[in-house]
This record gives C-alpha cells, structure tokens and sequence, in this order.
C-alpha cells in the first residue's frame, strides 16, 4: 500500500547509496481452475508490486507455498505439482528464477513469493510528481474477481441459471475466464519499461483495493496536493453484466471501481494525452495481431486539482464510459 514515505515495495539503499534493493512479498489463495495457470498467476502477481516502481530487471524470488491438508495425497502431488512449474516458467518469462523459499501445510493452498531486484535510484519510478492536466493510463482490463467467481458459477447449477437469465452463453462467460486468466498471467514486464521510456510521473498496480483503492492511496501522496477523477473504466467482455446481476448475491462494485483485482494492471500518470496515446501504441506494439492484449491499454481519467473543501483523493466520476474487451 502507499504511503507518503512507502511506495508499493521495500526500498533500501546499498553500497554507496546511488542503488537501491527493491523487494515486495505476496501470496494469495488459488483464483484460477488451473493449477498451471495458478502458478503462473501467483508469480505475476508477486513481481507487480516491483515493476510498478520500474524495476524490471529482478535477482530472484523466493517461493512461499502452503499444501492443503484437505485435499487427497494423489491431488496435493498434481496440484503442488503444476502450481510450481507453472511458477517457475512465469519466472523465466521474466528472466529471473526461484532461488528458495519455504513449503509447509496448510489447510488450503496459497502461493506467491518474495521477489528481489537491485537498481539505480534515477531509474525508480517514483509516485508522487504528479499535477493537475496529467493524464491516467490503465494498462489492463478489470474483472479478474468477477471471472475468478465465474468459472465456479459455471459449475453451481442456481448460480449459472441466473448467468442464462441474465443473456450469457456459454461460449461468452468461458471466454471471459479465459480473458480473466489471460490478464493475471500477463506480466507488467512491458509497461514497467515503457514508464520509465515515456517519463512517467508516478504509478501503482491496481490489485487487492481495486481501480479507484489504489487510484485513491497514488492521489493522497502527490506533493502538488492534486486529485484523480476516473471517467473510463475498462472491464473483460460479460463482466459487466455479471456485476449488476450479481449469481452470488454479492456486490462486487466492478463499475465503480471497487472491485478487488488480481495481478492487476499498472495505473501510470503520463504528462499529457499525446505521452500517454504514445505510451498505449508502445504498449500494444509487444503483443502480435491476433493477440487480444493487442487492444488493451486505455487512458482512464486525469489529475485534476483539487476542490477546496474536497480531501485529496480519487474517485470515479457517476456513468463513467464501459469499455468491454
């Protein structure tokens, strides 16, 4: 979480000061129907933390992995089994790899780690530079929470019948699962070097307090005491209905920006419109034509000054525009 003097990891100077050792610790419970993918998921979100600070170059990461005693010998051994490798190729992916770590029981599984990067303080992105005409870029879809629950609606006969009712198919909600995997799998690796390539004035990563949580602590710590107003919110395709049906009897606030994320996307301040609509081709120029990740990477609102009477903040702004992808 941030904070005036905490960004969203650890950062300790070494040596003769001008490095830094950047690290952040994460673990979550399983999200995804494939352990691969959950492995995967767990390792992209434990390194979030420090490309939203422009660390892309990581050491090393260390594995922290609960086995569920709930589960039979044969599905710890199949499960545990894909969870790491799915983890350790997430890893190599990001051209580091797990040098330790630690594995005891539990009675349901987690997964995530403690990653570890040394950089030179110039490189840091910091937070708080920040001033009203700048503009926000989100660099992935929300929904996550939402498709996470999907694939166990698909599989609860009451819940999926009001999914039906509400007019989706099959065809479109294992799409959005997949979408939803998709997104958690898909490193900030990219945008983390394209912050630092287009000067970018502060960022976090949109997870656990979701788009307007995290809009909000990035707000609070801007030194020219500007705010965030968030008029575009950016959702997987069928997540948006599912969120004012609600097959759970949750509320998840998907649209209002209050929807916890998974290994969630950068939320980057950029200069102007031009930096930022430069910084989405860049963005979208990493992945191949027939790539959905191809049209991710959306401006999503501004920093504006802040009103007097009004705590600096941020917060979305009613009917905002829904782009589904």
């Amino acid at each position: 979480m941030l904070t005036e003097d905490s960004p969203d990891c650890s950062m300790v100077p070494v040596g003769d000061g001008e490095r830094v050792l950047v690290s952040s610790t994460d673990f979550l419970s399983p999200i995804s129907q494939d352990p691969f993918h959950q492995g995967w998921i767990a390792a992209a979100n434990t390194l979030s933390d420090l490309y939203a600070v422009g660390a892309d170059d990581i050491n090393n990461i260390l594995m922290i992995l609960t086995v569920s005693m709930k589960m039979s010998p044969l599905e710890q051994t199949v499960t545990t089994k894909k969870m790491i490798e799915g983890f350790n190729a997430c890893c190599e992916e990001a051209g580091t790899k797990v040098t330790g770590g630690q594995t005891v029981f539990n009675p349901w599984p987690l997964l995530g780690g403690c990653a570890m990067a040394t950089m030179l303080q110039s490189q840091l992105v910091t937070t708080d530079r920040a001033v009203p005409g700048n503009v926000i870029v989100l660099t992935k879809p929300l929904g996550t929470q939402v498709t996470g629950n999907l694939a166990l609606w698909m599989m609860n006969e009451a819940q999926w019948g009001k999914v039906v009712k509400a007019g989706l198919d099959v065809e479109t909600c294992t799409r959005a699962v997949k979408m939803g995997d998709l997104s958690m799998m898909t490193l900030n690796k990219n945008g983390c070097r394209l912050m630092r390539e287009f000067g970018a004035l502060g960022a976090t990563d949109v997870t656990g307090f979701g788009l307007v949580g995290h809009a909000d602590n990035l707000a609070r710590v801007q030194k020219s005491g500007a705010s965030i107003e968030i008029d575009t919110v950016p959702t997987i395709q069928g997540c948006k209905t599912l969120s004012m049906v609600r097959p759970n009897g949750r509320d998840y606030g998907l649209l209002e920006g209050r929807a916890a994320e998974t290994s969630g996307g950068l939320l980057v301040m950029l200069r102007d419109k031009e930096t930022a609509e430069k910084f989405i081709a860049a963005l979208r120029a990493c992945y191949s034509d027939d790539d959905p990740r191809r049209e991710w990477g959306w401006i999503v609102g501004r920093v504006v000054e802040t009103k007097k009477g009004d705590k600096q903040g941020a917060k979305v702004l009613p009917d905002p525009n829904v782009i589904e992808v």
